[in-house]
């Protein structure tokens, strides 16, 4: 069995050898044990029923038994199933129905526009602080009703919490996950406060409201689901933008495609979602013994999808370890998950992507790497932290 160290700063998802180990069977050995390589066996991993997102457990491995870290997942939206799950999702969910995403979209193609604007005045720029981080940013804080003077200190917390799927990674993560769960959640609570005092019309003072009146959630309950609203609706997003321009670093005439046939935006967004996931890997833990596809697995175990991986699977798509805009592609991507607990903020962020692209190829020629770039962990959360970019001279 192909031993893969994922937890090796250094390891790449796609590199040679990880794409051999799937061609060679659909799982390897890892560190974090079982890591899933292949699509069919991803999705089926994701919907059965035998296995839940690892609640307590999934700290536990990384030696986190109490604390802020501990108060915030364990209770987390995620960690629920049945009843539960679905009293919680109701109430952040309509923060992403369709109407509320497309009512978004000009908010979002104006402040790519003058984010835009200011890269074009730069010549060389930093494009994960310049654009990557500040367009979600702006998103969310449209959407909940977070102050632009807050936006700094805001991004930091945001970002930091993203590296909860990261712990094995060691070093100061846990310091940097924890700093921030303790800054966010205090500062949810002041806006809380603040709405429950002058209401506005903004999506925290609707799940106010509705924890007002309906008591379908403790106070508690409401400052887990809006601390991890702001890290769903923005971490994850910020890395997408960033791991699509690497896409397009790489592929250059891709990006010239999608300027002369902005028709393809929608698929564009699929396929850097797919090349380069911001959600590099998912997990799931065993509930009881059982065996899969000859598998034994034990109660406890944790099985990791490789989702980069899992999304270059040719048994999947067709041409699938080509990086192609063009492409329909019919399988569905894993990063999102799967069922019931589906990613809520899928749609939106889709929609950035979606109304930014078509902006930057209208506005600038390829990107090419302008500098030395810093990457995240390569599980958990992925994609570049530093990103300097130079972009061509539009034809």
């Amino acid at each position: 069995m192909p031993f893969l160290n994922v937890v090796d700063p250094a390891f790449d998802f796609a590199a040679p050898e990880v794409l051999a180990a799937q061609d060679a069977g659909w799982f390897a050995d890892s560190p974090l044990g079982p890591i899933v390589l292949r699509h069919a066996e991803a999705q089926e991993i994701l919907r059965d029923r035998r296995l839940d997102h690892g609640g307590d457990g999934f700290l536990r491995r990384d030696g986190i038994t109490s604390g802020p870290i501990y108060d915030w997942w364990v209770p987390m939206v995620v960690n629920h199933d049945g009843a539960d799950h679905r009293r919680l999702r109701g109430l952040v969910g309509r923060a992403f129905t369709p109407r509320t995403v497309d009512g978004l979209r000009p908010f979002i193609r104006a402040t790519a526009e003058a984010l835009a604007d200011e890269i074009a005045g730069a010549g060389e720029t930093e494009f994960a602080g310049a654009f990557a981080d500040r367009l979600p940013l702006a998103v969310m804080s449209e959407l909940l009703g977070v102050p632009a003077a807050d936006h700094d200190v805001f991004s930091t917390w945001s970002s930091d919490i993203g590296l909860i799927f990261a712990l094995a990674a060691g070093g100061d993560t846990a310091a940097r996950v924890e700093r921030a769960v303790v800054g966010l959640s205090g500062y949810i609570d002041t806006l809380i406060d603040e709405r429950s005092k002058h209401p506005a019309d903004d999506l925290i003072s609707h799940m106010v409201a509705a924890w007002q009146v309906d008591a379908t959630v403790t106070r508690e309950e409401l400052r887990n689901l809006l601390v991890t609203l702001v890290f769903g609706a923005h971490d994850n997003t910020s890395h997408q933008f960033s791991n699509a321009m690497v896409c397009f670093t790489d592929h250059p005439g891709q990006w010239t495609l999608l300027r002369d046939r902005p028709e393809l935006a929608d698929r564009a967004v699929i396929e850097t979602m797919r090349w380069r996931p911001s959600a590099a890997s998912v997990l799931r833990r065993a509930t009881e013994d059982f065996t899969f596809h000859g598998l034994p697995v034990t109660t406890g175990t944790f099985m990791t999808i490789a989702v980069p991986t899992a999304q270059r699977d040719p048994r999947a798509y067709p041409g699938g370890r080509a990086f192609d805009i063009t492409a329909v592609r019919e399988a569905p991507l894993l990063q999102f998950g799967a069922g019931p607990h589906y990613c809520l903020g899928s749609a939106l962020a889709h929609a950035q992507l979606r109304e930014a692209l078509p902006v930057l190829t209208r506005r600038f020629g390829p990107p090419a790497v302008a500098g030395e770039v810093s990457w995240r962990p390569p599980i958990g959360t992925h994609g570049p932290d530093r990103l300097p970019l130079r972009f061509a001279v539009a034809a």
